[in-house]
């Protein structure tokens, strides 16, 4: 693999939000530049855009003596990947095949599409013969941009028709699920390379956020038989800022975070269950329409409306598994809270990058309990994540480094802000204090009861309710012995909670 770093040419290409406003009309007009801006609205386009779109047409023009041909482009979450297939797909004479990994995001790009003014199809399951014969049609007839998943692409038939209809070039977006998700549950991942060699396109281009060196190599090897040149942008996201918060009950945390939070926040969970139930702690404290949950199991008419009141909204609550993440393009997502880790330090970083797309600052943050630590060492590629959270250096460059190394100054992260790594969890320090001033006075029951009333009593200020319960006392006090903080008492204080030598 050859990799051109736009890294390396900060002297010629600033790293910027774009040109000021003042220097719009210094740009010479190409006509690249004129169909971002007539047709997607896209006033300027970075240097990496343009880079990455000279390659595809150059490659087109003349694919037997150029080296683009195939090209992974590597560029953060936000900066701007779907213009650089958007924008050839309308300069070229020949269609285009976009390869996403989610019919809801198929959906809502070609909505995107619609907007612009731009015709599209879409190629899925469950189609009827009558219904693709109709779609083929359509693109004889000049409609040049094709949507599809890999798994319509393992029909031989359907993919020799679109042979025939000579498609220029094929863009695989998210690519990183090509190795997240290829030796998987999606096996159909794993053709695409063949699949991209039956339809005879001289230019294949895979774009993803967030891929590490390793992923970056299996790419490669699975879609380019590892001939590819790789494109990527300095990978920094300035404008969000990185947390870890250590803490015993986890849903608890998340609530009165996202109450803090500037909106709108968005809070990732592990399973479909805890999205529900994050959702429902949320709404006992609001009690009103500003709280919704998100996942695979809703129906498609469900996931629409729910995608159709979160983004116009300032001021909401989105609890969701990760089938809320790849492609969202809601901007102003000002807080990402992951009240589980995510899969890989990719996804997370992914995650993470759903907040601030407009480029002003947001936060994002983690949370994490000793059980989290336990799940995460079991894995070699969660292992990063439990590395991440219990780091004592900058959260912003253990990133960077996961992502190939790149160097830059923290605009934000708790310990660059405070000179410290994430405290011991507050809500165990709490319990654990009360239980040190009154030991061997109270069995378990007894101090779950006395600890709501101390903790509300803490909150209730902050909070004007209180928000503390029982089952959350008994998180806190499972965790603690669980890790042996506390524990209970034989003779003659047989049944009573004290704290052991670990917890001195």
């Amino acid at each position: 693999m050859h990799i051109i770093s736009m890294k390396d040419k900060n002297a010629s290409f600033p790293e910027t939000n774009g040109p000021r406003e003042t220097d719009f009309n210094e740009i010479i007009f190409d006509e690249v530049s004129e169909i971002a801006k007539k047709t997607f609205g896209i006033k300027f386009l970075y240097p990496w855009q343009r880079l990455v779109i000279a390659n595809i047409l150059d490659a087109v023009q003349d694919p037997e003596e150029n080296e683009f041909c195939h090209q992974i482009v590597l560029l953060p979450t936000g900066a701007g990947k779907s213009m650089c297939f958007l924008v050839p797909a309308v300069i070229l004479k020949k269609p285009t095949l976009i390869i996403y990994p989610l019919l809801a995001l198929m959906a809502d790009q070609q909505r995107r599409m619609q907007e612009a003014g731009l015709k599209s199809v879409v190629l899925r399951g469950g189609q009827s013969v009558q219904e693709r014969e109709n779609i083929l049609e359509q693109i004889k007839q000049g409609v040049n941009i094709i949507l599809a998943n890999p798994e319509v692409l393992q029909n031989k038939t359907l993919v020799q028709q679109l042979a025939e209809c000579g498609i220029q070039h094929i863009a695989i977006d998210e690519a990183h699920c090509v190795y997240e998700w290829g030796s998987s549950f999606r096996s159909s991942y794993l053709t695409l390379g063949n699949i991209a060699e039956q339809l005879h396109s001289p230019v294949v281009t895979a774009f993803t956020a967030t891929a590490s060196p390793e992923v970056l190599q299996q790419i490669s090897k699975i879609l380019f038989k590892g001939n590819a040149h790789i494109v990527q942008s300095a990978s920094d996201r300035p404008n969000i800022h990185y947390h870890v918060i250590n803490c015993y009950n986890k849903k608890k945390q998340a609530l009165k975070l996202a109450v803090k939070s500037e909106k709108p926040v968005l809070l990732f969970c592990g399973t479909r269950k805890k999205a529900e139930d994050m959702a429902r702690e949320l709404r006992e404290y609001y009690k009103d329409d500003s709280v919704k949950f998100y996942h695979a199991g809703l129906t498609k008419e469900e996931k629409t409306a729910v995608e159709n009141w979160f983004y116009p909204k300032e001021n909401a609550y989105l609890c969701a598994t990760v089938a809320f993440g790849m492609g969202i393009d809601k901007k102003n997502i000002r807080t990402v809270i992951h009240v589980e880790p995510s899969s890989s330090i990719e996804a997370y970083i992914q995650e993470a990058g759903r907040a601030g797309r407009d480029g002003k600052v947001s936060n994002a943050y983690l949370l994490w309990n000793p059980d989290d630590k336990v799940r995460t060492l079991k894995n070699e590629r969660t292992k990063l994540i439990a590395r991440y959270a219990e780091s004592k250096t900058c959260r912003r460059q253990f990133l960077l480094d996961a992502l190939g190394g790149e160097n830059a100054v923290c605009s934000g992260c708790d310990i660059c802000d405070t000179g410290k790594p994430a405290p011991f969890a507050q809500d165990a320090q709490t319990a654990l204090h009360f239980i040190k001033k009154y030991r061997r006075l109270y069995d378990k029951n007894q101090i779950s009861s006395a600890l709501i009333k101390e903790f509300n009593r803490q909150d209730c200020k902050n909070f004007n309710i209180c928000i503390w319960e029982h089952r959350d006392m008994e998180i806190i006090m499972n965790l603690l012995e669980k890790n042996e903080f506390i524990k209970t008492m034989k003779f003659p204080w047989k049944g009573k909670i004290d704290i052991t030598k670990k917890s001195f």
